[in-house]
């Protein structure tokens, strides 16, 4: 952020004798979304309060966006264009850069901020994230995601871990008036957030037996294990096309992918004692899973439950070598069972929705 100290005298610095941070690096992935990414880095390039630089990649597009993207930014003094030759992922392909981003070292942004190609920033959203990073020391900031196409309702306010080892959303289709307060989370959503690149050094980056998926949710575990604090600030604003990037690959793999992602995140990184002492919910949570959709007929969400346990079992001995590399953990088992919510509120509030409401879940869609 762009700072104008006071001298000796008490008048404003010239803007020769002002000091300006490094500016901050925002990285968007593109993937056959040429359309959306022109109007999200559009609404970024109206950033106010705040130094930045564009790092946009095209993720290996099978048509012509990288042309089309140099076309229209290629010579843009603030974004600097990447073009890849295969579809690395969302992991993969944010590693690359996370990577290059700390080998730069010294005189850099100590920030990098993620934004995806789908969501659509409002002017303010940038600086209001780098100020709460300044103001708090955190790790990473958290944006209030609203829905696109209806922004009285939220898409995503920071995560929250339930006791039964997701991580889950907060706020979803709540009214942003709710979670107005900037607030202590347990994870950011990688669609638009702020990390801070000491953190990154310190955890490491994007677990890569992600592709695209849960990814963003493993890391803020590992920052809340490694005692990072994780803000959510309700006024960082952008609008989400809920879905837009990830519908491309949505299929029944996809969906049983999704599942493997969230025990594969918690076997691989939660101590002994704290699963021991939750594994009668997480048993009672897998059942209700598994006989929920066999007694109202949700044929492919019991098949997908049902695969996910099974491909779990397959994949244990990929967990376990994952779990033996360690992950570095500040907090005590308390303080880890502290920050848990239990699971029943949230899972009564879904029962109501996707079961008495018949809406399709996200494993159905």
């Amino acid at each position: 952020m762009t700072v104008a100290p006071v001298i000796d005298d008490g008048h404003p610095a010239s803007a020769a004798e002002q000091t300006v941070q490094p500016a901050v690096p925002v990285v968007i992935l593109n993937w056959n979304g040429f359309e959306d990414t022109q109007q999200c880095v559009d609404h970024l390039l109206a950033s106010q309060g705040v130094s930045f630089r564009v790092i946009l990649v095209d993720n290996g597009s099978d048509g012509d966006d990288c042309d089309r993207l140099k076309g229209r930014y290629g010579d843009h003094p603030l974004v600097d264009l990447h073009c890849n030759t295969e579809n690395l992922g969302f992991a993969r392909g944010m590693n690359r850069i996370l990577a290059e981003l700390l080998a730069a070292g010294d005189g850099e942004s100590p920030y990098v901020v993620l934004l995806n190609n789908d969501a659509f920033p409002e002017p303010e959203w940038l600086a209001a994230l780098v100020e709460t990073a300044e103001s708090t020391n955190a790790g990473a900031v958290a944006s209030c995601m609203l829905r696109h196409d209806n922004p009285a309702l939220l898409d995503n306010a920071g995560h929250a871990f339930l006791n039964t080892g997701e991580v889950l959303p907060r706020g979803t289709a709540e009214s942003p008036l709710e979670h107005a307060r900037e607030n202590e989370v347990e994870g950011v959503c990688g669609g638009a957030c702020l990390l801070r690149l000491e953190m990154l050094e310190d955890i490491g980056l994007f677990d890569e037996f992600y592709s695209t998926g849960y990814e963003d949710a493993e890391l803020g575990l590992r920052a809340m294990l490694a005692g990072y604090t994780q803000i959510y600030q309700p006024r960082a604003r952008v609008r989400h096309k809920i879905g837009a990037s990830i519908d491309k690959i949505r299929d029944l793999d996809y969906a049983v992918r999704l599942q493997l992602n969230i025990n594969y995140a918690y076997f691989k990184l939660m101590p002994w004692t704290v699963i021991a002492w939750n594994l009668p919910w997480i048993v009672l949570k897998t059942i209700a899973l598994l006989a929920v959709p066999a007694i109202t007929g949700r044929w492919r969400l019991l098949r997908v439950q049902w695969q996910a346990q099974v491909q779990t079992v397959k994949y244990w001995p990929v967990i376990r070598q994952a779990r033996r590399k360690g992950a570095v953990r500040r907090i005590s088992v308390l303080e880890v069972m502290r920050r848990q919510e239990f699971f029943l509120g949230r899972y009564w509030r879904y029962f109501r929705r996707f079961v008495l409401a018949r809406e399709a879940t996200i494993f159905e869609r």
